[in-house]
């Protein structure tokens, strides 16, 4: 009925995507984008969100869903394009509108999002963020006043709202109130001691109250939060100078000289790693390759040039150079969880098992969430026949993602390897359990059943499979 040989080809399978989904509902989706979302797996959940639309296109929920992640990722076009579907799915819905009137503001269009604000905040008595959003907003069509009365209100609602005591003072400053603007100034930075905008804010106020000396500590903690803000180094050069400071004045200048000539080129190399991936999406790998290389000119430690060249090398079929530019971009930058990642894909499949193990683990020990690493790093220790440590990988893996169907499959598979059936139906019935529609946990699922003698059980788990993705049948 079911050959030994099939539960390897599963295997191979899911070595390439662990985490694959099989003729899944739409419900099931929007659960597992949901999951994804509560762990901040931010392209995870856009992607599950947008195959849940795939299949249930009118859902409104999920338009907003998605739209409202994208908006927080700064994919403003594409946030825009799910909350106006929402919108038009569910017209009149203020929460809706709200979050549409904060897309059209990132997207550089205040007056849109005022009109949107002026329809939903009525509805919403209590949603202070709302109203700072609408004030950010008339302070770009130079609507001072009213952005004044909107960041009021705000803070009314939500007294210790940081944001909004600093855009008060930003407005009230612009409105050529200097003292009320200093005040504002500093509640805001006493409820945002972390924050490099809100001290530098400031200093410039103190030091156009004439407080050179105060405004030199505002502008020192700022450079300790964030050592390269160059508008503090710039105001903390000239409150120096006021002070009488001319060499200390001078260095700090000299010092904004470098920052902005760093930020530049930093600037070009994002720019040339935008245009590889544009590159890239039209199909043109030596285009993007070209640019990618240009970036690496430009900056030769770049662990994101690195890291975009190897995996452009490993998509073409060079792995030889796809791990020397992913090595590079762990050495650039040890801290990346994805280059170790990445360049762990790679190590795996040339064979270097050992060598992808270290760098998954290392992957994990950055970034304890990152849930493909742990997936890929029990197939790892199972292609190594150390099956206890690739069960407790993927154990903690559950624990951590308790709905991960594909998680409790990779256990399976586990046992199914090491000659244990009774434990890989333990796991994958929990796996079909969570998702109903996974035809490779019903087909592993038939496999175990089949080596424990139930063999009327596994065919009906067999058909299950077959009939939820007919591509099994042709293994």
């Amino acid at each position: 009925m079911c050959s030994r040989s099939k539960s390897y080809l599963s295997i191979a399978a899911l070595l390439v995507a662990s985490a694959a989904a099989t003729a899944q509902t739409a419900g099931e989706y929007r659960t597992q984008a949901l999951e994804a979302a509560q762990a901040k797996k931010w392209p995870e959940a856009i992607a599950l969100y947008r195959q849940a639309l795939e299949l249930d296109p009118k859902d409104a929920v999920t338009h907003y869903n998605l739209g409202a992640i994208l908006l927080a990722q700064v994919d403003i076009k594409d946030a825009l394009a799910e909350l106006r579907a929402a919108d038009q799915l569910r017209p009149g819905d203020a929460g809706i509108e709200c979050s549409l009137g904060r897309a059209y503001l990132q997207n550089g269009q205040p007056a849109d999002a005022i009109a949107q604000f002026r329809k939903c905040l009525p509805l919403r008595p209590k949603d202070a963020e709302g109203r700072y959003y609408h004030g950010i907003a008339l302070g770009q069509e130079g609507e001072t006043k009213e952005a004044v009365a909107q960041f009021r209100q705000a803070i009314a609602i939500q007294p210790e709202f940081g944001p909004a005591h600093q855009s008060l003072g930003v407005a009230l400053r612009r409105d050529g109130d200097e003292a009320q603007a200093l005040e504002e100034f500093k509640v805001a930075a006493k409820l945002m001691p972390d924050n490099p905008i809100a001290w530098c804010d400031l200093g410039l106020a103190l030091k156009s109250n004439g407080d050179n000396h105060g405004a030199v500590d505002a502008f020192r903690h700022a450079l300790a939060i964030r050592p390269d803000y160059e508008r503090a180094q710039y105001g903390l050069g000239v409150a120096l100078k006021r002070e009488g400071q001319n060499e200390a004045a001078a260095a700090e200048m000299q010092t904004v000289s470098k920052q902005h000539q760093q930020r530049a080129l930093r600037d070009q190399v994002q720019k040339l790693l935008l245009d590889g991936a544009g590159f890239e999406k039209q199909k043109k790998p030596e285009q993007a390759k070209s640019v990618y290389l240009q970036a690496l000119e430009l900056m030769p430690d770049s662990a994101a040039a690195h890291m975009a060249l190897g995996i452009l090398y490993a998509r073409s079929g060079d792995a030889g150079q796809s791990a020397e530019q992913l090595r590079q971009a762990t050495l650039s930058d040890p801290d990346a969880a994805d280059a170790h990642y990445n360049y762990a894909l790679v190590l795996a499949g040339s064979g270097q098992l050992d060598a992808a193990g270290k760098e998954l683990m290392e992957a994990i020990s950055i970034e304890p969430e990152h849930f493909e690493a742990r997936m890929q790093l029990g197939l790892v220790l199972m292609r190594e026949k150390n099956y206890e440590d690739a069960a407790a990988v993927y154990r903690e893996a559950i624990r951590r993602k308790p709905r991960s169907a594909e998680a409790y499959n990779n256990l399976g598979l586990v046992w199914l390897d090491a000659g244990d059936p009774r434990k890989a139906k333990e796991a994958l019935k929990q796996a079909v359990v969570l998702k109903p529609s996974y035809a490779v946990a019903h087909y592993n699922l038939a496999l175990s059943l089949h080596q424990m003698g139930e063999d009327a059980e596994a065919q009906r788990e067999l058909d299950r499979a077959y009939k939820l993705d007919p591509r099994l049948n042709r293994q």
